[in-house]
């Protein structure tokens, strides 16, 4: 099972890097980096999304957040909205801890070609202040 397990994960693992071309992106807070990236969940393997309890749909995406520092993956505490023209959401964001790495994933539905916009408040474990930023993205259905 845990072999099987970790197969899971290496695959997610690389779909988030072949995530790249698809809008992964990194922002910089000194010493701290933040990577983000967000994508149709139809992208993920049935086994994948079924492993993570993660919904596979056309309409449906993931907000991938990862928060490193001098010494590698750090824990955060993470807030955050997902909005488009008509309605502000808040997200959920659920911790993903596997051989060392950390990884927060927030589900949410979208409109194909539609813009949505980001807001997200992240404060690194020991932190005392929360580290902002803003993005959009137009989401595509496959």
């Amino acid at each position: 099972m845990k072999t099987s397990r970790r197969s899971l994960f290496a695959a997610l693992v690389a779909l988030l890097v072949l995530a790249v071309p698809l809008g992964a992106e990194t922002r910089r807070f000194g010493d701290i980096e933040v990577h983000y990236s967000v994508f149709a969940s139809s992208f993920l393997q049935p086994e994948v999304a079924a492993a993570y309890g993660i919904v596979r749909a056309r309409d449906r995406a993931l907000l991938n957040v990862a928060v490193r520092g001098p010494g590698g993956a750090l824990a955060a505490k993470i807030d955050g909205t997902r909005s488009d023209l008509i309605r502000k959401d808040a997200l959920t964001f659920r911790e993903v801890r596997e051989d060392g790495a950390i990884y927060y994933l927030a589900e949410f539905g979208f409109v194909s070609a539609e813009t949505l916009y980001f807001d997200l408040a992240i404060t690194p474990e020991g932190g005392s202040s929360a580290l902002r930023f803003e993005f959009s993205q137009a989401l595509h259905a496959d």
